[in-house]
C-alpha cells in the first residue's frame, strides 16, 4: 500500500484519518489560537497603516487589546473573533468597562477624546443591530465588521478570516520601502514582534517614529542569510534558533541543512539575528570582520568612529562594550574552518552575545566544547515523512518501507534526499525501490551512499551542467552570474549554455545562492573537480585569474579573491605578476602569503632566471622568513641576496640598493650587531637625497632594528623623529593622525597620499614609538 506521510506536499490528501480522540477539545484549541493570531494579525495592520492615520504609538495588551494614540484622541480596540454572528453578550463586558476609562479621560487623567473600537469578523446579529441603533447607544463606541466601513479610515478592515488576514497586511506590507524583503516575511516577522509585545517582554508599545528603523534592522538581518528553501521541511526534533544558552553548537555533515535551519528559524525569530559566515576568510581576518558586521547593524555613526580603528579581537571586545545592553544573537556559519582556540577567543569577547555556532564535526570538538562546558547539538535530518513527501512531490510516490530505506542510504541529510528524489524522476522511471536496490548493491553505510548518490547526480547531468560546476569548483570563492558566464567563455561555454547549466544545477541543489554570489555546495565541491572539460583547464585557469585581478584592482572584490589570484599567478607561472604581487606590503599581512613560499624559492633557485626576479623573490622569502621569527633563515637569505647584487653590480638600481640594505640592518640587528647595522644604514644613507622616500624609509628601518634589538628607548627617539618627517612630508600635525587609521588616512590627504605605503609607515612607526 501507498505510504502518505504525516507531512504532506501541496493538495495531497490522506486517504485514512479516524480524526482526534476529543474532537470538542479540538475545536476549543483551534477556535483559541485562531482568536489570538487574528488579534495579532489586526495589530500587524495598524502597525503598517500607522503613518497613514497619523498615530504616534501603538501599545498591545494594556486595558484593551490594541490601543493607538493619536495626537488629539485615543481608540481602544477589542478584537473578537466567533464562529457565529455577534451578540451583545460578547461585547456587554467591554462596553461597560469602557466606562471607567471614558472617566479617566474626562478627569484629564488621560489626554485626548477616548473610543472604543470593537472588530469582529461576524456580523452583528439582530439584537445587537437593533441595541446599536438606540438612543441610549454611546456615541464613542463603534463596532467594525466585515464589510463596514472603519470609524477612522486608516484602520484596517474587519476581516472574515485568518487567511483574508495575512494577504491584506502582506499587501500594504508590499507598500514599505524595502522591496528586498519579501512583504509576507515582514507580516510574520511583525506577528511574532507583536506576540512578544503581548507577553511583556520588551515592552508593549511600539512607536511611529521607530518603524522605519524596525523594517531596516529585518532588512539587514533576513539579506544576510541565504535564501531559505521553499517549501522548508523541518527535521527530526529540530532545536530552537535561540534558547537562554549563551554558546551552542550545531554540527552536521555538510549537506546537513545547517545553514537552511538557521534561515528559515531566523525569518520567525521576533528578536535580531545577525548571520555571519566565515568560510571566505582567514582565521586572522574574524575577528575584525565580525566586529564590523555588528558595528555596522548595531552602532551609530560617532560610536563606530570611535571604536573601529582597532584590528582583531580588541576592536570585537570595543564593539561588546556598546553591545552590552543591547540583546544580540549571531550564528556564525562554517566554524569547523576555524581552531578550538578561535572559537574560544570570540566567546570570550562576546561574553554577553548569544552565538549559535555551526560547522561540521572535527576532532577537536570535544576540547571545546568542554572548555565552554556545552554539549554539541546535532540535525537529525529528514524523517521518513519528510523524504515521502519531497518525493510525492517529484512525483515519485514512495511506501513506509522504501521511505525509511531511502532515511538509511541518505542519512535523511535534506540534500542527498532533494538529490535521490531528482534523480529517481530523471533516471529510474519514477521507481525509488529501484534507485535504493542499486545503491545498496554497491555501498554499506551511509556516508558511503551518499557519495554514491552524489556520482549519480553529476553523472546524470548533461556536460554543459557539468561544465558549469567545475567553473564553480575551480573558482572556490563566490561569483556572480556576470563572472560565471565570462569564465564559461574559456570553456566554449555560451552565454545561454551557461544559464541553462546553472538552471539545472539549482534544480538539484548543487549549488547555493546568497544575494547574488553564486557558490558551489561544498559537499560536492571535490566532485566537480572531475568533470573539467579536456584540454581546457590551464585557459581557464588563466581566464578565472584575469577575472580575480580586475575586481581586486576595482574594489569590488570579496573577501578571500587575493588569496585565490595569489595562488593562481603561482599555479600559472606568472612569475612577473606573482612578484609584483609580493612586492607590496600588503602580500606579506595575508596568512597565504607563507603558502607561497614553494613558488618564490623556485624562482630565487632557477640560474636560468633573470637576475631581477631572482632578487625580488629572495627578498620576499627573507621579509616571510623574519615574520616567522626564522631568524638563521633570514640571514641565509640575507648573504644570497648580497651575493647575487654582488655578481651582477650593472643590474641594480638605487630601489635594489636599498632593499639590500634594510635587509642587512635587519639581519645586524638580529644578531645584536649594532656597530654592523649602524654601517650599513651611514653607508646606504650616503646614496640618499634628504627628505627622500628613501631617506625616511632607511630612516623608518633604523628605528624598527634598535627595536629588534630590544634598544627601545633608542628606537623610541629615532621612531618620532622619523614620524615628525612623515609629518612634514605630508603637512600634518601630531592631532591629525591620533586615533585614525590607514585608509581613513589615507583618504583625508586625498592627492597627498600617492603612497599608502608612506601612511602605513606613518601609522607602525607611531607604534613603535
Amino acid at each position: 500500500m501507498e505510504y502518505v506521510p504525516d507531512i504532506l506536499p501541496p493538495n495531497v490528501i490522506p486517504d485514512i484519518d479516524d480524526g482526534p480522540v476529543d474532537p470538542a477539545q479540538l475545536t476549543r484549541i483551534t477556535s483559541l489560537h485562531r482568536g489570538f493570531l487574528y488579534q495579532h494579525l489586526y495589530a500587524v495592520g495598524c502597525l503598517l497603516s500607522l503613518k497613514r492615520g497619523g498615530v504616534d504609538r501603538l501599545l498591545v495588551e494594556r486595558d484593551e487589546d490594541v490601543e493607538a494614540i493619536l495626537s488629539d484622541r485615543q481608540l481602544y480596540m477589542q478584537i473578537k473573533t466567533r464562529s457565529r454572528v455577534l451578540q451583545w453578550g460578547d461585547i456587554s463586558s467591554s462596553v461597560i468597562n469602557f466606562e471607567s476609562v471614558r472617566a479617566r479621560h474626562v478627569a484629564g487623567k488621560r489626554p485626548g477624546r477616548p473610543q472604543l473600537v470593537i472588530v469582529s469578523n461576524q456580523a452583528a446579529g439582530p439584537g445587537l443591530t437593533q441595541k446599536m441603533t438606540g438612543d441610549d447607544w454611546p456615541d464613542d463606541v463603534a463596532i467594525l465588521t466585515p464589510g463596514a466601513p472603519a470609524p477612522d479610515r486608516w484602520l484596517p478592515p474587519a476581516w472574515e478570516t485568518v487567511d483574508e488576514a495575512v494577504a491584506w497586511c502582506t499587501r500594504e506590507a508590499a507598500g514599505v520601502p524595502f522591496a528586498s524583503l519579501a512583504p509576507q516575511t515582514l507580516v510574520w516577522k511583525l506577528a511574532a514582534r507583536v506576540a512578544l509585545a503581548c507577553t511583556g517582554h520588551g515592552g508593549q508599545m511600539f512607536n511611529a517614529s521607530e518603524m522605519p528603523l524596525l523594517y531596516e534592522q529585518f532588512v539587514q538581518e533576513l539579506q544576510a542569510f541565504p535564501a531559505t528553501p521553499t517549501p522548508y521541511l523541518p527535521q527530526a526534533t529540530e532545536p530552537e534558533l535561540l534558547t537562554t544558552a549563551k554558546v551552542r553548537l550545531i554540527t552536521g555533515f555538510s549537506g546537513s541543512g545547517k545553514t537552511a535551519w538557521a534561515s528559515h528559524a531566523a525569518t520567525h525569530c521576533p528578536e535580531p539575528v545577525t548571520y555571519f559566515d566565515v568560510s571566505a576568510l582567514s582565521r586572522d581576518a574574524v575577528a575584525g570582520a565580525l566586529a564590523r558586521e555588528l558595528a555596522a547593524r548595531h552602532l551609530d555613526t560617532a560610536q563606530r568612529a570611535e571604536i573601529l580603528h582597532g584590528a582583531g579581537i580588541d576592536v570585537l571586545r570595543a564593539v561588546h562594550r556598546h553591545l552590552a545592553d543591547t540583546p544580540v544573537a549571531i550564528v556564525i556559519d562554517n566554524v569547523h574552518r576555524l581552531d578550538a582556540a578561535d572559537l574560544r577567543g570570540l566567546a570570550s569577547a562576546l561574553p554577553s552575545t548569544r552565538l549559535v555556532l555551526l560547522g561540521q564535526p572535527r576532532s577537536d570538538q570535544v576540547a571545546f566544547t568542554a572548555h565552554l562546558g556545552i554539549e554539541p547539538e546535532t540535525l537529525n535530518g529528514w524523517t521518513a515523512d519528510s523524504v515521502a513527501a519531497v518525493f510525492a512531490d517529484a512525483e515519485c510516490p514512495v511506501d513506509r518501507p522504501t521511505a525509511e530505506r531511502l532515511v538509511t542510504l541518505t542519512g535523511g541529510l535534506p540534500l542527498y534526499v532533494s538529490n535521490a528524489a531528482a534523480l529517481t524522476r530523471t533516471h529510474y522511471n519514477h521507481n525509488a525501490v529501484g534507485l535504493c536496490a542499486e545503491l545498496s548493491q554497491r555501498c554499506h553505510s551511509v556516508p558511503s551512499a551518499q557519495d554514491l548518490i552524489l556520482e549519480e547526480v553529476f553523472a546524470s547531468l548533461d556536460p554543459t551542467a557539468r561544465t558549469v560546476a567545475f567553473l564553480l569548483a575551480a573558482a572556490e570563492v563566490p561569483l556572480t552570474s556576470q563572472e560565471l558566464r565570462r569564465l564559461a567563455q574559456a570553456a566554449e561555454l555560451s552565454g545561454p549554455d551557461c544559464a541553462r547549466g546553472m538552471r539545472t544545477l539549482a534544480a538539484f541543489a548543487i549549488t547555493q545562492r546568497t544575494g547574488r554570489w553564486i557558490t558551489l555546495h561544498d559537499a560536492t565541491r571535490s566532485l566537480a573537480t572531475e568533470y573539467g572539460p579536456a584540454g581546457s583547464h590551464l585557459t581557464i585557469e588563466h581566464a578565472l585569474s584575469r577575472l580575480l585581478r580586475e575586481s581586486i584592482e576595482d574594489g569590488s572584490a570579496p573577501v578571500g579573491r587575493l588569496a585565490k589570484w595569489a595562488m593562481l599567478l603561482a599555479r600559472t607561472d606568472q612569475t612577473e605578476q606573482l612578484l609584483a604581487l609580493a612586492g607590496h606590503d600588503l602580500f606579506f599581512e595575508q596568512p597565504f602569503s607563507a603558502d607561497l613560499a614553494p613558488n618564490l624559492t623556485a624562482v630565487a633557485t632557477d640560474k636560468d632566471t633573470a637576475p631581477a626576479s631572482r632578487f625580488d623573490a629572495l627578498s620576499a622569502l627573507a621579509i616571510l622568513a623574519h615574520a616567522a621569527d626564522e631568524t638563521a633563515d633570514h640571514g641565509r637569505l640575507v648573504d644570497d641576496l648580497a651575493a647575487l647584487a654582488a655578481a651582477h653590480p650593472a643590474q641594480w638600481s638605487a630601489r635594489e640598493r636599498l632593499v639590500l640594505a634594510t635587509h642587512q640592518m635587519i639581519k645586524h640587528a638580529a644578531t645584536g650587531d649594532l656597530g654592523a647595522m649602524n654601517t650599513t644604514y651611514l653607508a646606504e644613507r650616503s646614496e640618499t637625497v634628504e627628505n627622500s622616500v628613501a631617506r625616511r624609509i632607511l630612516r623608518y628601518t633604523q628605528a624598527q632594528c634598535f627595536f629588534i634589538a630590544g634598544k627601545y628607548e633608542q628606537s623610541n627617539i629615532l621612531a618620532m623623529d622619523v614620524a615628525k618627517a612623515y609629518l612634514d612630508h605630508f603637512g600634518l600635525e601630531p592631532e591629525d593622525i591620533l586615533g585614525v587609521g590607514v585608509e581613513e588616512l589615507g583618504s583625508r590627504l586625498g592627492q597627498q597620499a600617492t603612497d599608502l605605503d608612506d601612511c602605513k609607515r606613518l601609522e607602525r612607526v607611531s607604534l613603535i614609538g
